[in-house]
């Protein structure tokens, strides 16, 4: 097979490009669904910490009684007293002070999520780059290959060399496989970390 041959083998066989299902949203985007899922969170338990706090003013009432007359005989009584009245600002007061608690508290969890979901989308970034460098050199080797059956096709070469190319190229794939999984794993946690709504996935580049 002469030089020329060898060059039309390498230019025109495919490339392979990665698959469009292993590329992340962008990162802003993952935040903002974090974010939006725990401010959720946060404005419900707001909402029923404030159900269960409605009825201190049922505190402030009078209590109603029973009591007696020097006759014995029975009648209703109310009974009242004014640290009901400071009791009742008091609780106002706590109450107050546990909705900013429960602000600070979620203001926290967002920015260690937030913290934790960055780290995550570098360490897929990382492996999606590894793995389209990987993905630029199975391309020479795959037309490479092809180079070696032209020329087992042709008797040009051994059935030994031809089984040691066939043997690389599998190899090669399989690690490539192996790979694609790994990344598709962390796509999958940095997904999950994010609270990423599946019905918004878009197939969009991380570029």
């Amino acid at each position: 097979m002469n030089v020329y041959v060898i060059f039309l083998y390498l230019v025109l066989i495919p490339s392979y490009p990665l698959e469009s299902d292993l590329y992340l949203p962008p990162l802003q985007e993952l935040e903002n669904s974090l974010i939006t899922f725990i401010e959720i969170e946060r404005d419900a338990k707001l909402r029923s910490f404030d159900q269960v706090k409605s009825s201190d003013w049922q505190d402030a009432l009078p209590s109603l009684g029973l009591a007696y007359t020097p006759a014995g005989d029975p009648r209703p009584s109310i009974s009242w007293s004014p640290l009901q009245i400071l009791d009742r600002k008091e609780q106002k007061k706590r109450r107050k002070m546990d909705r900013e608690s429960i602000y600070l508290g979620y203001e926290i969890l967002i920015t260690d999520r937030l913290y934790r979901l960055r780290q995550l989308y570098q360490d897929y970034m990382i492996d999606l780059d590894a793995l389209t460098l990987k993905q630029s050199t199975i391309e020479i080797d795959e037309k490479l290959y092809a180079i070696q059956v032209k020329k087992y096709e042709e008797n040009l070469i051994k059935p030994s060399e031809y089984l040691q190319a066939k043997k690389r190229i599998l190899l090669i794939r399989a690690d490539i496989e192996t790979m694609r999984q790994e990344l598709m794993k962390r796509k999958n946690e940095v997904l999950y970390e994010a609270k990423w709504d599946g019905t918004r996935v878009r197939e969009l580049s991380v570029r």
